[in-house]
């Protein structure tokens, strides 16, 4: 089976160095380490719905969402995880498409597989990934559609777009923002561009739910535009209930619980503050700024490789090699930010095998 090149391979790790798969802390998966109370109840309302096909329009979930941000039902459409999303939307462009690097590969992925011509410009790890508006606007004959993660997958940062939004919009461009972590960010609204969405129709954005939420395997996602045509390209490539009852039932709830959205905002705040703290504090590493709920890390004294192993090997703790990205080296790994406890535990097991 082909490895997609992604984090959360426990079971497969485990088996290499013979270890028990529960007994290893997984910072390689960006997921919010809360549950949400009555979790499990909710889960059984989905269970009575197992025996029904879903609405096929998920008039209900996109109800549901609607609401929680605030837009018109009719410019969201739903997915089994924002990757479906980003699949059918890769279906429905144009062919010529601007990717900021370095971001999650499924971008590419998809794009390759559509036969759309792809156009890489990179962010500069010297400037700590902040975007030059510069290099989109001396690249902008290029391409028909520019593609941007904020907060970026894997460096963490989350930038004003305005100026962007603006340039792509005088020339006509498609800008597609994956907004998979905004949710993480302290000043969210200040950095989202879903309030543009009504009034913009060369704005596409992607949400997950299932990541703030810590629910991944629940696959849930969904799509932001008010184009009309883009909206109706994806509807004629989208396959019929891709989503799931548990999901559906679970947007009845998981929305309204406004404690748990808060107090989750307020972890993050206050634990980012502290891992970056506690690792700029630690030679031979350089820990990036992040607004998101995982930090990148550049490793001198060992590769990623290397460190990825002696972590698992000596401290039971996986972390993200973070060498394929494109426009990252051997040196980079990325971790997740999760529990205080579990992120004492990688601290202090990191000084111990590079030196505080």
């Amino acid at each position: 089976m082909k490895d997609l090149g992604h984090g959360a391979n426990v079971d497969e790790m485990a088996k290499l160095y013979g270890k028990d798969p529960k007994e290893i802390i997984d910072f390689s998966s960006n997921i919010n380490p809360k549950v949400l109370p009555n979790l499990e109840k909710y889960i059984l309302r989905g269970l009575d719905e197992c025996r029904n096909y879903p609405d096929i329009n998920y008039t209900n979930l996109r109800k549901n969402i609607s609401k929680y941000i605030n837009i018109n039902s009719n410019f969201i459409i739903p997915g089994n995880g924002a990757t479906e999303i980003i699949y059918l939307l890769m279906k429905s462009i144009k062919k010529r498409l601007a990717i900021i690097n370095p971001t999650f590969s499924e971008y590419r992925r998809s794009a390759k597989l559509n036969n759309i011509d792809i156009i890489d410009l990179e962010l500069d790890s010297n400037n700590n990934f902040k975007l030059d508006i510069d290099t989109v606007k001396n690249n902008i004959e290029k391409f028909d559609c520019l593609f941007i993660c904020n907060p970026n997958n894997p460096s963490g940062n989350v930038q004003d777009l305005k100026e962007l939004v603006c340039l792509l919009n005088e020339n006509n461009k498609m800008l597609i923002i994956d907004e998979t972590f905004m949710e993480f960010v302290e000043n969210e609204n200040e950095y989202s561009l879903v309030k543009y969405i009504e009034s913009n129709k060369n704005i596409f954005i992607i949400k997950a739910v299932t990541k703030f939420f810590g629910m991944p395997g629940l696959r849930l996602g969904y799509g932001l535009t008010s184009n009309n045509n883009i909206m109706d390209k994806i509807y004629e490539h989208k396959e019929p209930w891709t989503i799931n009852s548990f999901a559906d039932m679970l947007s009845n709830f998981v929305f309204e619980d406004k404690d748990y959205i808060r107090n989750s905002k307020e972890y993050y705040i206050k634990e980012r503050k502290y891992m970056l703290q506690e690792l700029k504090n630690i030679r031979n590493i350089k820990a990036y700024d992040t607004d998101a709920n995982f930090i990148l890390i550049k490793v001198y004294k060992k590769t990623a490789y290397e460190l990825k192993k002696d972590l698992f090997k000596h401290g039971n703790i996986l972390v993200r090699d973070a060498s394929n990205f494109i426009g990252l080296d051997d040196s980079f790994i990325r971790i997740a930010i999760k529990s205080h406890e579990d992120n004492k535990i990688l601290i202090e097991n990191i000084k111990n095998l590079l030196g505080d």
